[in-house]
């Protein structure tokens, strides 16, 4: 056996010791690769677990083991794919030629057109994150290749003689194809194919690592890796081993391939071997050329990067510019386009209320200076504060607030051609509003006595725009009015010449779109940002809290994260969510699945609140062995032996639907997990914020995990209007004739002590329903880099991020 055939043996064996281990997998793994401990989550390499475990608590060695299987079926499916497509393409076109070939080579010619990965991304982006997805956009887009190189080899031959012959004996086409030319096509193509492997295993582990492949649900190397990068830094054993698994794997398979080929290489042994053993000189010299430059611009990025801080943060000092990274909510700013866009307006110092809320969640004056109510709370006098400009230098009288107010109800009503999302009938109904420039007074009558209208107009619905440019731009009060925007990526903003509270201590800032969690702490790590929003990933926020040249500001929580129940579907069965809320560790959740990020409770209203969370009781405290009973004894039991049980004939299967921000994508992968263990089959779904916010508004989901400000008004009554069977927001419409008939008490009564005892029996009433899972508390975060800003506080209803309290260092 020569050196040539050793080295194929070789690497065939490597290849096929991958392909045993995916095999096999079920003998070799040492746990269960889907069974989560939630409390055992990150643990480090040990005897018991040699790899460590997951976030989730699952152990890694068995899910390397296991994604095996995935990684590699997943990868040859796709190989396949393209040889076949790819290699029947070329062959008709090389073999028809005219108009056929014309017409595959120019679609060839198109695809070739584009970058390949992008167009691949922006194809599962569309067709939606999944294995099977990633799969069909990179076969869409790499099957040229293989058609080129098949078309090219059939023109070689289509001429020869025997070919000919066949023709002339009257053989058709499809034997002519089958029996000559695809046996002269195929070894070229299958060496091609053999060398492809290992690339395409890179593409499809990045599309996983990217969210755009594997899913939750999947055991898959690429998205072991993007479970992993949010704890590189604490537990790097997460992203260490998927990574070896995928290098070794496309390095066997890389092996394969170039062995292959030099077996199969027609040039004669002596040529072959001088050849080779020139590469092998070049490759020496290669890689110490290669390690040259690394150094060099290892150096040089080092010294440019150190350069590069300096000068910023000098720029930073002498023209007082701020970069800030934060979540892209929305793209608009406008207070009518929809809840989102209206908190961006406020949130990036544009546009301003008048009221605004203090740190104890109390409506203070703002724009308006001072008011005064009928006894029946029906009618509002409110004064506006004189020498307010919006920041064109329009002035802000009584009438432009009543224009502003006007505009809201009008841009959000249907009926007179609105097109905004908003929705500030929820909050406020009224029958008239008029304008006094003399006095400076806008009187507001309410269709229904109502005492909270401060907190009301505190909300961003009501901050107040300039109505006389709102077809143009959104023009506010704010210490900052926007210079450009680049939608998705960043928007500028500068000082609001005209602000009437204050000096504006910021020149311009530049707020940065960044909706990875660890992408944000990197960037403000870096220098390329110096303050940033809620960094959520555990490792990174911890490295921020323990290291002194960072600010952390913390705001006790009143932002519940909840999942709502569709009772529309299966889990309209009580006793299923009885059983749902007894298999649920909440406590683990929060405190290790998402590192403390929440505090676990049983309510939608926060514990932090005045509304009685010490007299909630629970009847369905965690106990799994519990959840199972009651399931078995409602008859919800698996009948055809598929692990999973049913109701009413049907498999259960439920659809969560999430989306990444705060944490909530983890929460909804750890119900996933316990729910599996009882026998409940659920499909994460994670969209981003917008998709999934219109599934949930259009009942399409079984679950739907979230994160809500609960006083929004300062008052939770809005909130608990979600469960309200007669509003249009009730998501999961649950309904509960003793719910509705408390909550429309509720919305009549004035008395403090009495709006209490109500709420408390509200929030029982969802308690003893089980009609929604309460994970916790969500306690908000403003991170700065402490050498270059001073004065950034988190408050404690995040309505408020770029303020004039946040400053340059002096």
């Amino acid at each position: 056996m020569n050196k040539t055939k050793k080295r194929l043996a070789f690497s065939l064996l490597f290849v096929m010791v991958l392909a045993g281990i995916a095999i096999f997998a079920p003998y070799i793994a040492t746990h269960d690769p889907r069974h989560a401990i939630l409390s055992a989550a990150v643990k480090p390499p040990s005897s018991e677990h040699w790899f460590g475990t997951d976030p989730m608590g699952r152990d890694l060695f068995s899910r390397i083991v296991y994604g095996a299987r995935t990684s590699l079926s997943s990868t040859l499916i796709l190989v396949l794919s393209i040889f076949t497509l790819g290699g029947v393409m070329g062959i008709v076109a090389g073999y028809f030629g005219g108009i056929v070939d014309a017409v595959i080579m120019r679609i060839s010619d198109m695809m070739v057109s584009f970058p390949g990965m992008a167009l691949a991304i922006a194809m599962a982006g569309i067709m939606g994150p999944s294995i099977t997805n990633a799969v069909i956009a990179i076969t869409i887009v790499s099957w040229t290749k293989y058609a080129r190189i098949a078309r090219s080899l059939v023109l070689k031959i289509k001429h020869q003689e025997y070919i000919l012959a066949a023709q002339m004996a009257g053989g058709r086409a499809r034997h002519i194809l089958w029996r000559y030319m695809l046996p002269s096509v195929l070894p070229t193509l299958v060496i091609t194919a053999a060398t492809d492997m290992g690339g395409m295993m890179l593409e499809l582990a990045g599309f996983s690592f990217l969210g755009l492949g594997a899913q939750s649900t999947s055991i898959e190397w690429g998205y072991m890796l993007n479970e992993g990068r949010a704890y590189m830094e604490s537990t790097p054993w997460l992203i260490i081993f998927p990574g070896i698994s995928i290098f070794v794997a496309v390095v066997a398979f890389n092996l394969l391939g170039d062995n292959l080929r030099d077996l199969l290489d027609p040039r004669d042994e002596n040529t072959t071997f001088y050849k080779r053993k020139r590469r092998r000189i070049n490759v020496k010299k290669f890689l110490k050329v290669t390690a040259i430059v690394a150094m060099v611009s290892l150096m040089l990025g080092t010294l440019s990067g150190c350069g590069g801080t300096a000068a910023s943060a000098g720029d930073t000092t002498k023209t007082a510019h701020l970069n800030f990274g934060c979540y892209n909510y929305s793209d608009s700013i406008d207070p009518a386009t929809n809840t989102n866009s209206s908190w961006c307006f406020v949130r990036y110092g544009i546009g301003e209320n008048l009221f605004k809320f203090s740190d104890q969640v109390v409506a203070e004056p703002n724009l308006c200076d001072n008011y005064t109510v009928s006894d029946d709370f029906t009618q509002w006098q409110l004064h506006i504060r004189e020498g307010v400009k919006f920041s064109n230098g329009n002035a802000v009288t009584a009438t432009a607030v009543k224009a502003s107010l006007e505009r809201l109800y009008a841009e959000t009503d249907a009926a007179q051609g609105g097109k905004g999302n908003s929705n500030p009938d929820g909050y406020l109904v009224y029958e008239s509003i008029t304008a006094d420039d003399a006095t400076g007074v806008v009187t507001l009558t309410c269709s229904e006595p109502t005492e909270n209208i401060p907190g009301i107009l505190a909300y961003p619905y009501f901050a107040i725009v300039d109505v006389t440019q709102a077809d143009q731009e959104i023009i506010g009060t704010g210490p900052y009015k926007v210079k450009s925007t680049n939608t998705g990526v960043s928007m500028e903003v500068e000082r609001n010449e005209y602000y009437w509270n204050g000096p504006v201590p910021y020149d311009s800032i530049t707020i940065i779109f960044i909706d990875d969690s660890s992408t944000k702490a990197m960037a403000l790590k870096s220098g390329d940002v110096d303050l940033v929003e809620n960094v959520t990933t555990a490792s990174d926020l911890n490295a921020l809290q323990n290291d002194s040249a960072y600010y952390v500001s913390t705001a006790a929580g009143v932002r519940t994260a909840n999942a709502y129940m569709n009772h529309k579907g299966a889990l309209s069965n009580k006793a299923l969510r009885q059983a749902i809320m007894m298999a649920l560790d909440k406590e683990t959740m929060c405190s290790i699945t998402t590192s403390g990020m929440y505090t676990a409770g049983i309510s939608v209203l926060p514990s932090s609140l005045d509304y009685n969370y010490d007299q909630l009781t629970n009847p369905y405290p965690f106990n799994k062995q519990a959840a199972i009973d009651v399931l078995d004894e409602a008859g919800i039991v698996d009948r055809d032996g598929d692990g999973w049980r049913e109701l009413n004939g049907k498999t259960i299967d439920l659809d969560h639907v999430a989306f990444t921000s705060r944490n909530l994508d983890q929460l909804a992968q750890a119900v996933a997990l316990q729910l599996n263990e009882i026998g409940i089959k659920v499909t994460v779904n994670i969209r981003d914020y917008d998709t999934a916010l219109a599934l949930s508004n259009a009942g399409e989901f079984d679950l739907f995990t979230c994160n809500t400000l609960t006083v929004g008004v300062g008052d939770p009554q809005d909130y608990l209007g979600n469960w309200y069977s007669k509003n249009s927001g009730n998501y999961g419409y649950y309904s509960n004739p003793q719910y509705d008939q408390l909550y429309e008490q509720l919305t009549t009564e004035l008395d403090r002590e009495n709006r209490v005892n109500l709420i408390t029996q509200l929030q029982q009433i969802l308690i003893d329903d089980a009609a929604t899972i309460a994970y916790g508390y969500y306690n908000s975060r403003m991170i700065s880099n402490a050498a270059k800003v001073t004065g950034a506080d988190i408050a404690t209803i995040d309505y408020y991020w770029l303020t004039t309290d946040i400053k340059p260092v002096e």
